[in-house]
């Protein structure tokens, strides 16, 4: 005898199962790498706003640690441009990434390099 009962068999309802936690898992994703995405971009915002005041205001063979980033400034001549020297930043962020910027700027002291 055949039931006249409507609704799902157990093998329909695993499978709505299994479709809506693979789609859950692919959301998550989606949400964990833009969580990622976001933090990366906002330490490299505080990194460049760093960088130019340090690039700004400190003179070669300084270093220190600002607001978590650890940091370098080297100085050197520029051999392509007499009358210009190559500041070089070096930089390790919070989580570990290194960035690196120079500036070239005219000669601080009266004797070439």
């Amino acid at each position: 005898m055949k039931s006249t009962r409507g609704g799902f068999t157990l093998l329909e309802t695993v499978v709505a199962l299994a479709l809506a936690s693979a789609g859950l898992a692919a959301v998550y994703q989606v949400y964990s790498s833009s969580a990622r995405a976001e933090q990366s971009s906002n330490e490299t915002e505080r990194a460049a706003r760093i960088a130019e005041f340090l690039l700004l205001t400190t003179d070669g063979g300084a270093s220190g640690e600002t607001d978590g980033f650890s940091w370098t400034m080297d100085v050197s001549s520029n051999p392509d441009w007499e009358g210009l020297e190559t500041l070089t930043l070096s930089m390790t962020t919070p989580s570990g990434r290194e960035i690196e910027l120079s500036l070239d700027r005219t000669l601080t002291s009266e004797e070439p390099r």
